[in-house]
């Protein structure tokens, strides 16, 4: 039986990610419809409420992914998968597709519906 009377010093990676957990939670989020709500009524027909499916991510990658023309690059990814379904996806393709823009987005934050109470402001250092 061991017991620890120090804990362990940290590995290198564990020291990474928590500098890179501390960076992040410093900087302002936005809430993001990952259904766009420029299609509304495109998700609506398929069954699915835009404002249930909201992610907080960084105010800066919001910007991001949403400067541009028409919603920028994110809504543009929507629109081509519309287009390219023909708008016949099933349900559950709408939310493969909604995985994999997250994914190559890069974009990581608190899930939650657009309704939910959450403070989106950086958290205080002492």
């Amino acid at each position: 039986m061991v017991f620890r009377w120090h804990p362990r010093e940290k590995l290198p990676s564990e020291l990474q990610r928590q500098r890179a957990y501390e960076e992040w939670e410093r900087r302002p989020k936005e809430r993001h419809h990952i259904f766009p709500q420029a299609l509304q009524g495109y998700f609506a027909r398929k069954g699915i409420n835009v404002h249930d499916y909201v992610i907080a991510i960084d105010a800066e990658i919001h910007g991001r992914i949403h400067r541009g023309k028409n919603g920028g690059p994110w809504n543009a990814e929507w629109r081509a998968f519309i287009e390219h379904t023909l708008g016949e996806a099933q349900k559950h393709e709408h939310f493969e597709h909604a995985g994999a823009l997250i994914q190559k987005f890069a974009l990581a934050g608190y899930t939650l519906t657009y309704w939910q109470r959450f403070d989106l402001t950086p958290v205080p250092r002492d």
